[in-house]
């Protein structure tokens, strides 16, 4: 079944509340400071006043820390704000079976997709599969000419035992006429079945295949096509996600508009 993960919201939580706790202690400090002062005001000799340019320019740096703890309110609220963006433009990845670049190779339903591209001929071509271990388990021989090849791989060993669902891997072994290696540009294909979000990798789509600890993770910039005749997905998701995604990035551009007005006031003081 296809999810979105919201385990990581606390830490998130927890980033955001930085700027906060600064903005309370800011405050208790500039009360401190002004109850000193008064006192000191209190005090003073009428005859021979206390310099004031002392505590004007302890004003000023108050002043300054406050307008930098705003400043970081507000990219507080940015990074929440595309971390929401990223989440929704990821979840119209649920369901969907997406082509990735790599050689990682997800059994799900006992088959898996690849493919592999020659920038000329080779003399031969084999794909061998390993399982998660690094241990080979198939064989495969592969067409020579040179461009793009599509293999789907049926999830059968070299005995022919059908293999549990789980993550494996492949190597596409060309060989040129002259006995030299070919280098080879590689894809899979799998179902997003997941969709993690947090603070330090942002959202990741994930590949479920067989029991846990065999899921695939990858980031949105890793996909080069997603297979529209999947079907995990209803139109209704995907345009209410679109929607929260518009939304997202609205609010986004109004922040950077506004922090970028800020940051300028600060600079003209």
């Amino acid at each position: 079944m296809s999810t979105v993960d919201t385990t990581n919201t606390a830490n998130t939580a927890a980033t955001a509340t930085g700027s906060a706790a600064g903005k309370a202690t800011l405050g208790s400090n500039f009360n401190t400071f002004l109850t000193m002062l008064t006192t000191q005001l209190k005090h003073q000799d009428p005859l021979s006043p206390m310099d004031s340019t002392q505590f004007t320019n302890q004003l000023v740096q108050f002043s300054s820390v406050e307008q930098q703890i705003n400043a970081n309110s507000n990219l507080e609220k940015l990074i929440k704000l595309q971390q929401t963006a990223q989440t929704s433009q990821g979840i119209t990845y649920l369901g969907q079976t997406v082509e990735v670049a790599g050689t990682d190779l997800p059994l799900q339903d006992s088959s898996a997709s690849l493919s592999y591209t020659l920038p000329k001929e080779a003399r031969d071509v084999k794909i061998v599969i390993k399982d998660s271990s690094g241990k080979q388990v198939n064989s495969i021989s592969g067409e020579t000419a040179s461009g793009r090849h599509d293999i789907t791989w049926n999830g059968k060993d070299s005995s022919g035992t059908q293999l549990d669902d789980g993550r494996y891997s492949f190597q596409v072994v060309a060989t040129a006429s002259d006995g030299t290696a070919i280098t080879t540009t590689s894809t899979s294909f799998g179902r997003i079945t997941k969709v993690t979000n947090d603070a330090t990798n942002g959202a990741t789509l994930v590949m479920g295949a067989g029991t846990k600890g065999n899921d695939i993770t990858l980031t949105m910039d890793k996909v080069v096509s997603v297979n529209d005749s999947a079907t995990g997905v209803n139109n209704a998701q995907l345009a209410a996600a679109n929607a929260q995604y518009q939304a997202a990035m609205a609010q986004l551009q109004a922040l950077q508009k506004s922090a970028s007005t800020t940051n300028t006031g600060s600079s003209g003081q």
